[in-house]
């Protein structure tokens, strides 16, 4: 009879047979998205925000402005257009500046603190840079088979959706966070111009697009072109859309992603939450699997 031989040398502790070439090809996908995001982070655009409205109805009507702002990793430039100039400084003139008190009351001691777009522009490309370094240490403990390094893989996985969430939100937000509001810059703060205030819109999103823009109406009417012999009843209830003080601005708020921003998304569920979470499935799958004889 034959006798079957034994390995002269044991396995390490800390290896295993085999070579997982699914995790393998996986980390070298990995490495090559987080490589190219330093390149890319530091040159293109991150985020355009932009905000376009339009006097619909009223003695503005045909005013509109638009604002514009493109954010990268260097800079934050925006841009202001303005429609029916002469429209909108008209209306200025024919009204005055009435006004009542207001009945919002502000809250004082609420205010969240937002990161300043400055230091998310400092953070990010650090952590692109830290990102790429634990892909290759995964991917060497993954060809040795190395225990245990799943630790590894998990902070490389939650660092990169915390890159995704600072270009997506934080840095957004940062950019009001680095303005200075100021407090308590007079008594016309807690005053209005405009009564029987309605707002009504819908949130318009793309996905695959990176596009998320809200399309708003907002109607009221303008107390500086109220007569005063009908101010009361115009305060007390709103006179009509035929009224000379009626205004409708119509108007889009939203903040196109840039490529880039979304395509490193879709590449975190694909090959960062997706893939390894296949991939062990499957691996559990074939050892539980009982062999035929």
């Amino acid at each position: 009879m034959k006798q079957e031989l034994k390995p002269l040398i044991a396995p390490l502790p800390h290896m295993r047979e085999g070579r997982p070439y699914g995790k393998l090809l996986l980390h070298t996908f990995q490495i090559m998205i987080l490589l190219s995001l330093v390149q890319v982070v530091n040159t293109q655009t991150w985020y355009t925000g932009v905000v376009d409205i339009e006097y619909a109805e009223g003695l503005p009507k045909g005013a509109g402005m638009e604002v514009e702002l493109e954010v990268d990793q260097q800079s934050a430039d925006g841009s202001i257009h303005i429609d029916g100039f002469i429209t909108f400084m008209q209306w200025q003139n024919d009204r005055n500046d009435t006004s009542i008190p207001s009945d919002s009351t502000d809250v004082e001691g609420n205010t969240m603190e937002l990161t300043p777009l400055s230091e998310v522009q400092e953070d990010v490309p650090l952590l692109t840079k830290i990102a790429p370094a634990l892909a290759v240490l995964m991917l060497c403990l993954t060809f040795f088979q190395v225990k245990n390094r799943a630790l590894i893989g998990i902070t490389l996985n939650l660092l990169v959706l915390w890159i995704v969430i600072s270009l997506v939100v934080i840095a957004p937000l940062g950019y009001l966070g680095g303005m200075d509001f100021g407090t308590g810059q007079g008594q016309d703060d807690n005053r209005e111009s405009t009564v029987h205030q309605s707002l009504t819109g819908n949130p318009v999103f793309d996905i695959f697009a990176g596009e998320f823009n809200y399309e708003f109406v907002n109607k009221g009417y303008d107390l500086g072109l109220v007569d005063e012999s009908e101010f009361d009843d115009v305060v007390a209830n709103p006179p009509g859309e035929d009224h000379r003080s009626y205004i409708e601005m119509d108007g889009v708020a939203g903040i196109h992603y840039g490529a880039f921003v979304v395509q490193l998304f879709w590449a975190w569920v694909v090959l960062f939450l997706l893939a390894p979470i296949t991939i062990g499935f499957i691996n559990r799958v074939a050892i539980d699997k009982p062999q035929l004889l």
